[in-house]
């Protein structure tokens, strides 16, 4: 059971590497080394969100202050970053207890909102739309995988998708 689990990881690590690493060498040295920071923490995020369907807050909470940093570090707008991320936390989550209270069942979780509002901190408001289309296509073209082979899952954990589109792949030139 270890093993698997271990080779999830591993597996997920390598594939975060090779395009996190593509998309942020093609910018400078400081998104590199930002992009393979967080490559730990979105693993780790991914990897529970998809045993628990659960987002750590810890592993939100580090993509919200390693973005802070890189914010600063980099272009220095950071009361934008941050009204940004607040909004599109505050949409998204409206959105999800909307969903919930008129179907009965999470649609869109609150982990999956504060990720994308970690996400938002980051990248701003200029790359919200390349990181929200890189999210939703990756839980699309799964869903879409699953009802070809008409898989009876209960749902699909969407935080592998948002941390996917997250920084490391976006921070860079799209």
């Amino acid at each position: 059971m270890i093993e698997k689990k271990s080779g999830k990881a591993v597996v997920l690590c390598i594939f975060y590497a090779l395009t996190g690493g593509a998309l942020a060498f093609a910018d400078n040295f400081e998104t590199s080394a930002f992009a393979f920071a967080l490559i730990p923490g979105l693993v780790w995020l991914s990897i529970e969100d998809i045993k628990h369907y659960e987002i750590p807050d810890l592993s939100v909470l580090w993509i919200v202050l390693a973005g802070i940093v890189h914010v600063i570090y980099t272009d220095g707008q950071l009361i934008l970053h941050a009204i940004t991320g607040m909004a599109v936390f505050s949409l998204l989550w409206a959105l999800g207890e909307l969903h919930f209270r008129i179907r009965g069942y999470e649609g869109l979780g609150i982990g999956d909102a504060k990720l994308f509002g970690a996400g938002a901190v980051v990248l701003g408001p200029w790359k919200l739309p390349e990181f929200i289309l890189i999210s939703s296509l990756g839980g699309l073209v799964c869903i879409a995988i699953l009802r070809l082979r008409h898989s009876n899952s209960k749902g699909l954990p969407f935080g592998p998708f948002v941390s996917y589109g997250d920084p490391p792949h976006l921070s860079g030139p799209v």
